[in-house]
C-alpha cells in the first residue's frame, strides 16, 4: 500500500516539473512578475508532493503532526485546484483534471493514514 501511496506524490512532483519547465517557458518568453506567479503553482506542486513522500516514510518514522500537515496542505490544494478549475470553467481542460485526480487522491490518501495511525495508538494503548 505504501507504494502504491507514493505513486500520487511522485505525479504530483513531475506535474510540478512540467508546469515550469515546459509550461512557464511556453507561456512566458521573459522573466516577469506573472511568470514568477504561473512559476509558484508549480512550487506548490512540488512542496505537495514532498510532504506527502515525507508522509509514506518506513515505520518507525510515522508522525500524527506530519499527517495532519499533509492533510491540511492536500486539502488547500484540492480547494486551490478546483477554484481553477472553476475560473476557467473547462473541468475537462487536462491539466486541470489531473490536478484534482491527483491531489484528489492525496487528499484521501492522507486522511486514511492518519486514520490508521489513530488505530494502531488505541491499539497500544488497549
Amino acid at each position: 500500500m505504501k507504494h502504491l501511496d507514493r505513486i500520487p506524490a511522485i505525479v504530483l512532483i513531475a506535474l510540478g516539473c512540467v508546469h515550469n519547465f515546459v509550461a512557464a517557458p511556453m507561456n512566458y518568453a521573459e522573466l516577469t512578475a506573472h511568470a514568477l506567479w504561473f512559476v509558484s503553482g508549480g512550487l506548490s506542486l512540488w512542496y505537495a508532493g514532498f510532504i506527502n513522500l515525507l508522509r509514506t516514510r518506513p515505520p518507525g518514522h510515522e508522525d500524527r503532526f506530519l499527517g495532519w500537515l499533509c492533510v491540511l496542505t492536500n486539502v488547500s490544494m484540492l480547494l486551490f485546484v478546483l477554484a481553477y478549475a472553476a475560473l476557467v470553467w473547462n473541468w475537462t481542460d487536462p491539466q486541470a483534471f489531473a490536478f484534482i485526480a491527483v491531489v484528489g487522491v492525496l487528499t484521501a490518501t492522507s486522511v486514511l493514514h492518519l486514520a490508521r495511525l489513530r488505530q494502531r495508538a488505541a491499539a497500544a494503548r488497549a
